[in-house]
């Protein structure tokens, strides 16, 4: 009695020794339970049910949104068992939540909490009557704050009843035939993150989103977008002031109409299009395109070029431009220019009223947005002793056009900068950009009066030529994704030896003690340590103490599998320290990224 009763206290506190070495949130990795449904439970073969498929994460953590905003994360997707004939009609996921996490440099889309997929489905008619079970999966991947866990799937059944189609009312067809309708919000999981933040702003109902809308109108006129247009409408307003004696309130408010209409218009063709417009600058090349329209509108600031319209055009504008027509035409032409340039802010908005499909209420948001930006002019214009009293053009209006040059180059920039920094090859990429802009200019945008036609001719070749290698540049370094460029940074530094079934490592009888790293191409906590821990200048020097394995699980073979058994590596990353003897030192193993000083006092109490 007695020695069962002292093996039970040996084992009772082992158990607890070994709980309390081991990360707390990984004593339940089953962070997700489900709860499937069919509704309605009995029909006819050949009719359309919906599957409710409830979903429960534990506190603390989250899964991916079905379409999360990085291409490495794995996506939470739902699949059916394909034994029971039924066909897909379409799948609604929640609407993602978008959070910052400590491994994250931009907010991720996720789903937390308690949240539901539907999924509308037609039973084959073929299926015979009687009892049968929907069965599924669901894919996902769980992480919290620190780390993630490899990706992971859960099985789901539904319990169904096939009856004979007589015996289904008609009113019962009806109503589920109407159930597989597509909902005017069926890509709601679509949204970027500015798009959400937009959609918060219109879900709060027509009054906020209107009071909004024209705050960023409002907050436009703060932006370098709209300060080539400022010295132009403040010469118009002056010679309007100057040809009109009475109040200049209905040329103020035809110029303030035409710059709203504009954007008006802007929300009506994204009302019509329906298209994800949300992603577009984090398309690279879209925003090369976008860098080179303002490199070229600020060499037309230092006097390169002049962006003029046809002459027939410029005399048919020139004959109405006093009066309110006059001012309804320039505040058209104050919209165009504009709006192109602002679509880098505005383009969660518009893409959310495509996306949504909001015709009639995406115009009136965007008038509204266009009366904003134009109530500091209209403002202006009223006040005509002010108007009076600015200063006549002349010089200083040339060096002012060479201000707003140098800022577009700013803005340019600002556009650059985010795209160039996730570029394994920032140099081609920056070089690039140069050909492609100097082909331009030296091919075509230089109007330089003297030029000879052969030369012309040698000008539009060479440009050609310098166009053809900056866009080859580019996509050299648009190829070489930053996870690459992370880890082949990372690798440069530290002399890294990869694990794998054609080349194991006997690390166990390694002179030096042994640091691994596990870690899978999905897993953001494990790319941070690359741009952060393993490229500090004290662990690189401290590595060379150690023998620095990694060990990808992305898609891990029988032997890597082997090796994450028998450490029980159950998320990523994993860091398993061991001493010379090859043993692990299991008190400072960590299941999560771990920065630079961190890592450091972990390396120096194996190796002071």
């Amino acid at each position: 009695m007695r020695r069962s009763s002292a093996f039970l206290l040996i084992f009772m506190f082992s158990f607890i020794y070994v709980t309390a070495l081991l990360p707390q949130n990984f004593l339940e990795t089953e962070i997700v339970t489900l709860d499937a449904a069919v509704e309605p439970d009995s029909v006819a073969a050949g009719q359309a049910i919906q599957l409710i498929l409830r979903v429960k994460i534990n506190n603390g953590w989250h899964i991916n949104a079905h379409k999360p905003l990085e291409e490495f994360l794995i996506p939470t997707k739902l699949e059916f068992d394909s034994t029971m004939k039924i066909e897909v009609v379409k799948v609604d996921y929640p609407l993602p939540k978008e959070i910052k996490f400590a491994f994250s440099e931009t907010p991720v889309l996720v789903y937390a909490g308690d949240v539901t997929i539907s999924a509308h489905l037609k039973v084959s008619e073929k299926v015979f009557a009687g009892s049968h079970t929907l069965k599924g999966k669901l894919t996902f991947q769980g992480c919290n704050d620190q780390t993630c866990l490899a990706p992971n799937e859960k099985q789901f059944n539904a319990a169904l009843t096939i009856v004979d189609a007589k015996s289904n009312t008609k009113s019962d067809s009806t109503n589920l035939q109407g159930s597989v309708q597509p909902d005017e919000n069926a890509d709601s999981q679509n949204f970027s993150a500015d798009e959400l933040y937009a959609k918060k702003l219109i879900d709060k109902g027509f009054f906020y989103a209107a009071l909004a809308f024209f705050l960023f109108g409002l907050g436009l006129n703060l932006t370098p977008c709209v300060y080539p247009v400022i010295p132009m409408t403040v010469t118009f307003f002056g010679a309007q002031a100057k040809d009109q004696k009475g109040s200049n309130f209905w040329i103020a408010f035809f110029y303030l109409i035409g710059i709203a209409i504009i954007f008006a218009i802007l929300g009506l063709i994204s009302g019509f299009a329906g298209k994800q417009w949300g992603f577009l600058f984090q398309n690279p090349w879209f925003v090369v395109v976008i860098a080179l329209i303002l490199l070229a509108m600020s060499a037309s600031m230092f006097g390169v070029f002049e962006i003029q319209l046809p002459s027939s055009l410029m005399t048919s504008l020139g004959q109405s431009r006093k009066g309110t027509l006059g001012a309804f035409i320039m505040g058209l032409t104050v919209g165009v220019v504009i709006a192109p340039c602002a679509a880098g802010i505005i383009i969660g908005l518009v893409g959310l009223v495509a996306k949504l499909g909001l015709v009639v209420e995406g115009t009136i948001l965007f008038f509204i947005m266009g009366l904003g930006l134009g109530l500091p002019y209209f403002i202006l214009a009223n006040l005509s002793g002010l108007l009076s009293q600015l200063p006549k053009s002349g010089l200083w209006m040339v060096w002012i056009r060479k201000f707003f040059g140098i800022l577009l180059i700013g803005v340019a920039f600002y556009f650059l900068v985010p795209q160039a920094s996730r570029m394994a090859d920032q140099q081609s990429f920056y070089f690039g950009l140069i050909a492609l802009f100097g082909g331009l200019y030296l091919g075509f945008l230089d109007r330089e009066h003297g030029y000879k036609t052969n030369f012309n001719h040698f000008r539009a070749v060479f440009g050609i030529l310098l166009i053809i290698l900056g866009v080859f540049w580019i996509n050299e370094a648009i190829s070489s994704t930053s996870s690459n460029a992370e880890m082949v940074q990372a690798e440069e530094l530290i002399e890294w030896k990869h694990y794998s079934a054609k080349e194991p490592i006997e690390f166990k009888t390694s002179e030096k003690p042994v640091i691994f790293d596990f870690y899978a191409d999905w897993c953001a906590p494990c790319k941070k340590m690359n741009r952060t821990t393993f490229i500090d200048s004290a662990v690189v020097q401290k590595s060379q103490e150690f023998l620095m394995i990694k060990v990808d699980c992305t898609n891990p073979d029988a032997e890597i599998s082997r090796l994450m058994k028998e450490y029980q590596v159950v998320g990523m990353p994993t860091l398993i320290f061991l001493d010379k003897s090859g043993v692990e030192k299991a008190e400072l193993r960590a299941v999560q990224d771990v920065g630079p000083e961190e890592f450091l006092l972990k390396m120096q109490q194996i190796v002071p």
